[in-house]
């Protein structure tokens, strides 16, 4: 069952969304799903969409929003804030508990590259039953201000972003925000996953993810083959299947 849904985030700006829902199941375990940097719910050639739909077949919910100023959603791109990324983030999970769509202790929060960097930092502050990050983009952060500071010496406020106009006041927000400390306060259990020819997303950085959990509690998939979008039907494939494999673990404790 698919529906369609609008929230009002903290800022009374609509945030609108679809959310899968397994039929004939009371309470579901729901997938609360970012999409990355430009992006949107879709997700890279629908890949967010097509994993709602292997969610919803195997029993799961799935809820994907787009975040303001992407998508459908209110606002403009240049007026988002990574801030206001993290807002979006915990408004839509307290959407989801307050319109007893699940419980608390359902709820798997998982982020795909810029998605992935804000669940993270997310997860310490609504603890959600399971965390998975899909190519986490925490490299956004490294030279974050630097880079904008260089800008703003040529009096460069917007840059252009293949068609979206970017603020460089993004990255100012985006440098109080360093990835792996705020990370840390989360020790339920973690997915990381990547694709072994992502070259936006390198090893260190999981490997450096994976400093920030318990071991015993955090799994790592490199996906052979995969890229940042993991855009091969394998590499998707196996990625689904190793989402579905970890939703299976978390619901059955």
């Amino acid at each position: 069952m698919i529906k369609f849904t609008e929230i009002k985030n903290r800022k009374n700006n609509t945030l609108r969304g679809i959310l899968n829902l397994p039929n004939n199941i009371e309470n579901p375990f729901i997938v609360l799903n970012l999409h990355g940097f430009g992006g949107s719910m879709s997700g890279y050639k629908y890949s967010h969409t097509h994993l709602s739909r292997v969610l919803e077949s195997n029993d799961f919910g799935c809820i994907r929003f787009d975040f303001y100023g992407c998508g459908e959603s209110d606002g403009e791109f240049e007026d988002m804030t990574f801030t206001g990324l993290i807002e979006d983030t915990i408004d839509v999970y307290n959407w989801l508990i307050s319109s007893k769509v699940t419980s608390p202790n359902r709820v798997i929060l998982s982020g795909h590259s810029m998605g992935g960097y804000v669940a993270s930092c997310v997860a310490p502050k609504i603890q959600p039953i399971g965390l998975i990050l899909m190519c986490p983009g925490a490299g956004m952060w490294d030279g974050c201000r630097e880079r904008s500071d260089e800008l703003k010496k040529q009096s460069i406020q917007y840059v252009n972003m293949e068609g979206l106009k970017f603020n460089i006041d993004f990255n100012y927000d985006l440098y109080n925000y360093e990835p792996f400390s705020n990370s840390k306060g989360y020790n339920k259990d973690v997915l990381i996953i990547r694709g072994t020819e992502d070259n936006l997303v390198d090893d260190a950085t999981c490997q450096s993810y994976l400093n920030c959990y318990e071991n015993q509690k955090t799994t790592y998939i490199q996906i052979e083959g995969g890229n940042h979008n993991f855009s091969s039907i394998e590499a998707r494939s196996k990625c689904e299947d190793a989402i579905i494999k970890f939703c299976r673990l978390v619901s059955n404790k």
